[in-house]
């Protein structure tokens, strides 16, 4: 029987060398308030111990190689039990969006007096994020209905002659209703479609009316992990529009 193994990739550190200092998991939201990533932080302690005439060099040995092992983001960690079975302590990179990184190389606190002679302290930390939320789920979305017109009423336009002092003309007895239509949505779906129209039948039908922009993926270390889309649509009628934004999330 032996004491409890840490390792990180394919490097085992002697068994008892590495414990946890600590284990955070933290769920992050989306702005719909949605569970989107479990992040998994890791704070590790290690102390490196040698002994005999050689012990300082030994050690010194040691920790290059510990700091070569963790200068390296990509590779699985976790602990294993005293009979060398994985524990649920346990980091899947192949799992982690874009892979376990080392969030603090090999780090020390105090190194006076005995420390470095026969012993060695030191910390590193691990992280992994995972998704929470599913390729259907909207992350965020917003939507508006602006109206810009003049309710219907007759047009009046403003008037400046060579001479004399302006004048507010008459040029209609009735105008149109305008409406515009916008708003922005995201989630995991790379195929995310714009909102449908409220007026399909009242689109203007003039160049620019009718707007949709996909907008770049949001990247986590090379990983997407959100596309998003926005879209405005100009409508205009005879009759006043009735209708509100949609309500999503």
């Amino acid at each position: 029987m032996t004491a409890e193994t840490f390792f990180y990739g394919d490097y085992q550190h002697p068994p008892g060398e590495v414990a946890f200092a600590s284990i955070i998991r933290n769920i992050i939201y989306s702005q719909t308030q949605r569970a989107n990533l479990l992040r998994e932080a890791w704070s590790m302690k290690g102390k490196i111990v040698k002994q005999g005439a050689t012990s300082q060099s030994q050690i010194f040995s040691a920790l290059a190689s510990t700091r070569q092992v963790y200068s390296v983001n990509g590779y699985s960690a976790g602990l294993l039990d005293m009979n060398g079975a994985q524990t649920p302590f346990f980091l899947d990179t192949t799992q982690a969006i874009g892979g376990v990184i080392v969030t603090s190389p090999i780090s020390h606190g105090d190194l006076s007096g005995s420390e470095t002679a026969t012993f060695l302290h030191y910390t590193f930390g691990l992280m992994g994020d995972t998704f929470k939320s599913s390729i259907s789920d909207l992350l965020s979305y917003t939507e508006r209905v602006t109206f810009a017109d003049n309710r219907g009423g007759p047009l009046q336009i403003g008037r400046v002659p060579i001479f004399g002092n302006p004048i507010i003309q008459s040029v209609s007895s009735a105008s149109f209703y305008y409406a515009t239509q916008s708003g922005s949505a995201s989630s995991r779906d790379p195929n995310i479609q714009a909102e449908a129209m409220i007026w399909p039948d009242s689109l203007i039908g003039e160049d620019g009316s009718y707007q949709v922009t996909p907008v770049s993926a949001v990247m986590e270390r090379g990983v997407p992990i959100s596309y998003s889309i926005s879209w405005s649509y100009r409508f205009r009628s005879i009759v006043p529009f009735v209708g509100s934004p949609h309500n999503r999330g």
